[in-house]
């Protein structure tokens, strides 16, 4: 299918390539999981909650579509990649937990972050972690400089910014 205008063929054929293995007939679900995770970031950003609502309908529409569209097994794989990527930070959280007694990571992190790689696989959702750890700890250091005590940094808008760099660098950097 073609669009009128080649500006909106160019952005079917990014978001399309954001979703490796898929079909270019789904590239609407890349741009609505794109959504999702920039509006949770948002009220991420301002209420320090994503609001898991809108993460688990994701990973139930991402589930779906995969699972009528390319196939079933494709869709457990994506959303045991998505598992397997929440756990692991638990898993990190819990032993940090464990060791100075306050978390070190929120959850709600996890559940965006299972949300991005069931969409766009683990390159991505491990680029998302490296830039949005180094963004954040940059604009910590600004806020320190600033005279500006912060006790908590919302974590979201950083995974968010990290997330478009790194879809952006697997669209363009290969």
């Amino acid at each position: 299918m073609s669009f009128a205008f080649p500006l909106l063929d160019t952005v079917k054929s990014i978001l399309s390539d954001t979703m490796p293995g898929t079909p270019p007939e789904i590239w609407w679900l890349a741009g609505c999981v794109l959504f999702v995770l920039a509006l949770t970031a948002l009220v991420d950003a301002f209420t320090s909650v994503i609001p898991d609502i809108f993460i688990f309908l994701g990973l139930g529409a991402v589930t779906a579509t995969l699972g009528m569209t390319v196939s079933w097994e494709i869709a457990a794989l994506h959303l045991r990649h998505a598992l397997l990527a929440g756990f692991t930070i638990w898993v990190i959280n819990f032993f940090w937990y464990k060791k100075f007694h306050h978390d070190a990571l929120g959850m709600g992190d996890a559940k965006w972050t299972m949300l991005a790689v069931a969409c766009f696989g683990f390159l991505p959702g491990l680029f998302a972690w490296g830039v949005g750890a180094i963004l954040a700890v940059f604009f910590m250091g600004l806020m320190y400089l600033a005279h500006y005590k912060i006790t908590r940094v919302t974590f979201a808008p950083f995974l968010f910014i990290g997330l478009s760099a790194g879809l952006y660098w697997i669209r363009f950097g290969n």
